[in-house]
């Protein structure tokens, strides 16, 4: 028996403790070019680990954070669930994987604002799905019965979005952290963009209420905004509304008993509609530096 420490018995030598220390040293000097690393969306992980008890009990008690989950079926889910997750592939090769998922997101709350109205009127839709660098959408497989039903189904998205936006802001001015802000902004302008009074916007749909003939003045404005911007989609905005223009204004009048919506109802709408577009053109306007 030589004096070699066989450790044949599974016990811990001097020279293992020491080996152990100086492993568990060295994973505490990388830790912070791990965090680094991570992110945006490595500081959230670890933040969800931390306070999964308080996340867990929210979740329990508060049932209504779960419930438009059940609106949407299993072959509904993977569609959704599949295009979410190439967008956030293909958005992360311009953005990175935070700013992509962040993004993402917002726009399943925005959709998910869409799912529980549509759900709430009884029409049938497809499930939300996400197209990379663009957004996302529902396709109503049925029409509205009303002017106030579409206007209502409309405005929910940007209601549900902004309120997803306000969320990321308070978050990023809690725990100091910029990615949130950012995405808080993003998440701003993109609720304002769908407000725009031109179909198949939200704004669109929601005019459908308030005044048809409103329309005609988002045509133009999507025309200016596009001879500011160069962008396309204001020309193909531009393009798709001619259609539900036109045959609105061929309708006969038993046909327009579409739009014929209740004052109080009108009024309802005209304030919710251009109070939450001042908010969003205020919180842009403040957070337009970062």
């Amino acid at each position: 028996m030589n004096s070699i420490d066989m450790n044949e018995y599974g016990q811990t030598t001097t020279e293992e403790i020491a080996d152990e220390q100086t492993a568990a040293a060295d994973l505490e000097h990388q830790k912070p070019k791990l965090e680094s690393r991570l992110g945006g969306l490595g500081v959230l992980l670890v933040l969800l680990f931390k306070f999964k008890g308080v996340i867990l009990l929210v979740l329990a008690k508060a049932k209504f954070l779960i419930i438009p989950l059940k609106y949407l079926k299993f072959g509904k889910v993977l569609t959704t669930m599949g295009s979410m997750i190439v967008s956030v592939a293909v958005d992360a090769m311009l953005w990175g994987w935070s700013f992509a998922a962040g993004f993402v997101a917002l726009l399943f709350v925005h959709e998910m604002g869409h799912v529980v109205a549509l759900r709430a009127k009884g029409i049938k839709a497809s499930a939300p799905v996400f197209i990379p660098f663009v957004g996302a959408l529902i396709a109503m497989k049925d029409m509205p019965h009303d002017a106030k039903s579409e206007a209502e189904i409309g405005i929910a998205g940007p209601l549900l979005g902004t309120l997803g936006a306000f969320i990321c802001l308070q978050i990023g001015h809690m725990m100091h952290m910029p990615l949130f802000v950012r995405l808080a902004y993003v998440g701003f302008f993109l609720n304002l963009f769908n407000l725009l009074p031109v179909l198949p916007l939200d704004g669109g749909r929601v005019m459908a209420a308030i005044s048809p003939k409103v329309w005609l003045a988002g045509m133009v404005l999507a025309v200016l905004l596009f001879i500011w911007s160069h962008s396309p989609i204001f020309l193909i905005l531009v393009i798709m509304s001619v259609g539900r223009m036109w045959h609105t204004i061929r309708s006969k009048p038993e046909d327009l008993d579409y739009y014929n919506v209740p004052g109080a109802v009108r009024l309802r709408m005209t304030l919710l509609y251009f109070g939450l577009a001042a908010y969003l053109g205020v919180m842009l306007m403040q957070l337009r530096h970062v």
